[in-house]
């Protein structure tokens, strides 16, 4: 059985990680969320930024799912 308290912390993985891909090229001095900073070249830049923002976005929804999953098998009925 996973945790919630694990689970708590995978949502805000994702969700760190995703809002951290967007904020980094903000921060080098570039646009929110463009992802052509985070490479050596704009193509790798944005390959590396899509593959990092699917991925939060997935570490997130899948924690959430299971999430809404367990609450929902723990309930009884009445």
């Amino acid at each position: 059985m996973i945790s919630t308290r694990f689970l708590r912390a995978l949502i805000a993985a994702g969700l760190l990680l995703f809002a951290g891909v967007g904020l980094l090229p903000l921060l080098m001095g570039w646009n929110y969320l463009d992802y052509d900073a985070l490479g050596q070249n704009p193509l790798s830049g944005q390959h590396l930024g899509i593959f990092l923002v699917e991925l939060g976005v997935g570490i997130t929804v899948a924690a959430v799912m299971v999430t809404i999953f367990v609450a929902f098998a723990g309930r009884r009925d009445s």
